[in-house]
């Protein structure tokens, strides 16, 4: 069960590239006289944090399932760890753009995705890249 978890786990982990880096595309697209930022047309933001939940989910389980907390200090404790904060910092800098309620907005949630993007990143396991 484990290993099927990480197969997933692993494969996952490319949609949320895509997604993270699609919204990222979106944000920064946006211009001044597109509508203000609302649930509506923040949806792009939305969809690529909820690829990130559901990976941290997965990851949960793998985690549980594989007595994470055994393996090397870097996948028991600083990957888990760092990534639940990155979906958490994502969620409140994009939550937060939202609630602006402004044209601006898109390009405040894109700089929250770009940050969650740089420690998902920074945190994927070097043999994991390919």
């Amino acid at each position: 069960m484990a290993e099927t978890l990480v197969t997933i786990h692993s494969i996952w982990r490319w949609l949320v590239l895509v997604g993270l880096i699609a919204a990222l595309v979106y944000g920064f697209t946006r211009s001044s006289d597109t509508p203000p930022l609302d649930k509506s047309t923040g949806r792009p933001f939305s969809f690529a944090l909820m690829i990130l939940d559901i990976q941290i989910l997965i990851g949960l389980l793998v985690w549980i399932a594989g007595s994470g907390w055994q393996l090397n200090v870097f996948l028991a404790w600083i990957h888990p760890v760092g990534m639940i904060l990155a979906l958490g910092l994502g969620h409140v800098l994009v939550g937060r753009a939202t609630k602006s309620g402004r044209t601006g907005g898109y390009r405040a949630a894109a700089f929250g995705l770009l940050g969650t993007l740089i420690i998902v990143g920074g945190l994927i396991p070097s043999g994991a890249w390919f």
